[in-house]
């Protein structure tokens, strides 16, 4: 007959209810029970299930994800496969709480009380949309991904954005380039406005002047960045950027596109750099050369932070931002 958590319990001399919070990690549980009740449990051969997690331990072991901007982009398609990772070995389920029925009568906590979530994740979650502030007073354990903000059930993650583009200038400046423009992501977006202040640090490092018609704002798509493309290279011949970098991946190849029809050759004429490292940009040609965001590993540290904020964990800093790398491919060159 299968061991039950009564079982442990009284193996242990503890209640039920001390069981289920010592095998869910619970820091109101001292160590030594905590200790004691997990090693009888592996002694026992127990293997709870999520079921019987949730009657017993009145735990749900289900998170919920929210993404503002759907799940068609291809960095997300990495992000969850990271965090896919991390809900197997923790044992957890995902409902995809969409914004489909983000009306005006909706309300994003009580949707997330109704589905019995323990905790969200976060992307693309803005300061101005609805229902932003009552997330935060909710006390809802939540982990916001390329976002700034704080509170006891609040953890953040994020890219070195500054850094990342500021070493894209650095080396664009190595190459001689001097006209260094940059398309930006969408306005308001932590990704944006971090990356940004990487760009306008690089160009303070090398005392080059700061251009606002070397900025031009999109919002990470293909066609905004086609579109800023085709208004920088617009611009008089001795006026054009030598190279552009840009928020997104997906605005590079846009860029690209406006680079070919003017006639101009990448990176003969003109340097582009993206940001991501999705898996069309090793099959565009020349081969997109940008920065990689780890992706998987964001997904995955998102997951463990909000188990860790669940289960009131020690956890030793609740922003974390994790670097990136330089990927050289075939879309920079020194300037000409």
């Amino acid at each position: 007959m299968p061991v039950n958590i009564r079982d442990i319990a009284k193996a242990a001399g503890v209640s039920v209810a001390t069981v289920s919070k010592a095998l869910n990690g619970y820091r109101s549980v001292n160590a030594s029970t905590r200790e004691k009740v997990q090693r009888i449990a592996k002694e026992m051969q127990f293997h709870p299930n999520a079921a019987a997690r949730s009657l017993v331990g009145q735990r749900s072991m289900t998170l919920g994800v929210f993404l503002t901007t759907g799940l068609s982009h291809p960095f997300f398609a990495s992000l969850l496969g990271g965090v896919d990772q991390a809900l197997q070995a923790r044992g957890y389920d995902l409902i995809y709480l969409s914004q489909v029925s983000w009306r005006e009568e909706y309300n994003f906590v009580r949707h997330c009380r109704s589905r019995n979530v323990e905790g969200v994740l976060v992307f693309g979650f803005q300061e101005s949309d609805m229902d932003f502030g009552e997330l935060i007073e909710s006390r809802l354990p939540a982990v916001f991904i390329d976002m700034e903000i704080s509170g006891s059930h609040i953890a953040t993650i994020s890219s070195d954005n500054v850094e990342a583009i500021r070493s894209a200038v650095r080396r664009l400046h190595e190459w001689n380039h001097r006209r260094i423009a940059f398309i930006a992501g969408q306005p308001g977006s932590y990704a944006s406005r971090t990356r940004f202040e990487g760009y306008r640090e690089g160009l303070a490092e090398f005392r080059l002047p700061f251009r606002q018609e070397y900025v031009i704002a999109g919002d990470f798509t293909r066609e905004s960045g086609y579109e800023a493309a085709k208004r920088l290279l617009a611009l008089p011949v001795r006026e054009r950027p030598t190279a552009i970098v840009c928020c997104s991946d997906m605005s590079a190849i846009g860029a690209m596109e406006a680079a070919a029809e003017e006639g101009l050759s990448v990176p003969d004429d003109l340097s582009i750099v993206g940001f991501d490292d999705i898996e069309a940009a090793r099959s565009v040609r020349p081969a997109l050369t940008t920065i990689r965001q780890d992706t998987q590993s964001i997904g995955r540290k998102a997951v463990e932070l909000l188990d860790d904020l669940i289960r009131e964990a020690d956890i030793p800093s609740k922003q974390v931002i994790l670097p990136t790398e330089w990927v050289s491919r075939g879309t920079c060159a020194p300037a000409p």
